[in-house]
C-alpha cells in the first residue's frame, strides 16, 4: 500500500506542502512480569502499533490462560490516524478492549475498555494536543468477589486550552492533578508505602516534564485499603485503577513542536503475597508530532 501524504497544503500555494505529522499510537491487552509462584514474562497481548502515516490497525485478541494466574476471555485492540475533519489538525484513536479479566481470581472485570482520543494542531497552528478519554470504563469490577464502584475523573485534562497552554503549565490541570494527590495523602489508614509516595502537601509542579495522575478519582466497595485510584489488598498486593501519565519532550534544535505522550494502564497491579509480579491490563498509548513540510522523525 503507498504512503499517503499527510501533509496539510497551503491553499494559497497548492504545491507548497506546509505542514506535516507522524503519529504515534499502540495498545496492548495484558502484560506481566510474574517471579512467582511461576517465573514467566508476559509480552504485551493483541500488540498493534500505528503506522506514521496513520491509518487503521486492528487486532483481536484469543483467549489467554496462564496456569490459573492469569487469564482473560477475549478483546481487541485498535489504532487509526487521520486529518481532522473538524479542525487543522490530525487526529489520533487508541482503544484496548479486555473481556472476561481473570487476576488470580482476585481481581475481575468482565470488560475493560482503555480509550484514548486526541487531535494534534498542524505545524505551526499550536502544539497542544486536545486529548479525551470518552469511552474509557470498567463493566462488572470485581475484587476478592466484592463489587467495586469507581468515579471516573475523564476531564482530567481538558478541555485544551485555546491559547495552546500546555497541560503542564496549565493551573487548573495542574489543581486537579493535586488534589488528587491530597485525597490520597488525607486517606485514613494510609500504609507507609503510600505515606510515602503520596506525601501531605505534595502538589503538581509547573514545568515538569512528566505528570502521574489517573481518571479514576476513587473507589468505594473493595475489601482492603482504598485511597484515591489505589487499592492496597492484603495478601493480594497493590492495584492502581486508570493509571496515566503524561510526558512531553522538547525538540532542543527546535525544528519540531513539543512532543507529548499519554499513557494509560486501566488495571496495573504489583502482587507480593499469593504471587509475586508485576503487570497491566487494558494499556494505550497515544501521541504525535509535527513539523513543517519537510517532514519529521517520530520520537515514540
Amino acid at each position: 500500500m503507498a504512503a499517503r501524504d499527510l501533509s496539510i497544503v497551503d491553499p494559497a500555494n497548492k504545491n507548497k506542502p506546509d505542514y506535516h505529522h507522524d503519529f504515534y499510537a499502540e495498545a496492548n491487552v495484558l502484560f506481566a512480569d510474574l517471579t512467582e509462584p511461576l517465573k514467566e514474562k508476559i509480552r504485551p497481548q493483541a500488540l498493534v502499533k500505528l503506522s506514521k502515516d496513520g491509518q487503521y490497525q486492528f487486532r483481536q485478541a484469543d483467549p489467554f490462560h496462564l496456569e490459573g494466574i492469569l487469564s482473560y476471555k477475549g478483546g481487541y485492540t485498535q489504532v487509526a490516524g487521520h486529518p481532522s475533519t473538524k479542525s487543522v489538525g490530525f487526529a489520533t484513536l487508541t482503544t484496548s478492549v479486555v473481556e472476561g479479566l481473570n487476576i488470580l481470581d482476585i481481581v475481575t472485570a468482565d470488560r475493560v475498555v482503555a480509550q484514548i482520543s486526541t487531535v494534534h494542531p498542524a505545524y505551526g497552528t499550536g502544539q497542544v494536543p486536545a486529548v479525551n478519554f470518552l469511552g474509557t470504563r470498567f463493566d462488572n469490577l470485581r475484587i476478592a468477589g466484592h463489587r467495586v464502584e469507581v468515579e471516573r475523573e475523564l476531564e482530567l485534562l481538558g478541555p485544551r486550552r485555546d491559547d495552546d497552554t500546555s497541560y503542564f503549565d496549565d493551573d487548573k490541570v495542574l489543581d486537579r492533578i493535586s488534589q488528587q494527590y491530597d485525597r490520597i495523602a488525607t486517606s485514613q489508614n494510609l500504609p507507609d508505602w503510600a505515606r510515602e509516595n503520596y506525601p501531605k502537601g505534595r502538589t503538581a509542579q509547573k514545568g515538569q516534564k512528566e505528570l502521574n495522575c489517573s481518571v479514576i478519582s476513587s473507589v468505594k466497595g473493595s475489601p482492603g485499603f482504598s485511597f484515591g485510584h489505589v487499592i492496597d489488598l492484603p495478601h493480594f498486593g497493590k492495584i492502581f485503577l486508570g493509571d496515566l501519565r503524561v510526558t512531553r519532550t522538547p525538540d532542543p534544535l527546535k525544528k519540531t513542536v513539543d512532543t507529548y505522550k499519554f499513557h494509560l494502564t486501566m488495571i496495573r497491579f504489583e502482587m507480593g503475597c499469593t504471587g509475586a509480579g508485576t503487570g497491566g491490563a487494558g494499556s494505550a498509548v497515544s501521541n504525535g508530532q509535527g513539523s513543517d513540510g519537510g517532514g519529521s522523525t517520530n520520537k515514540g
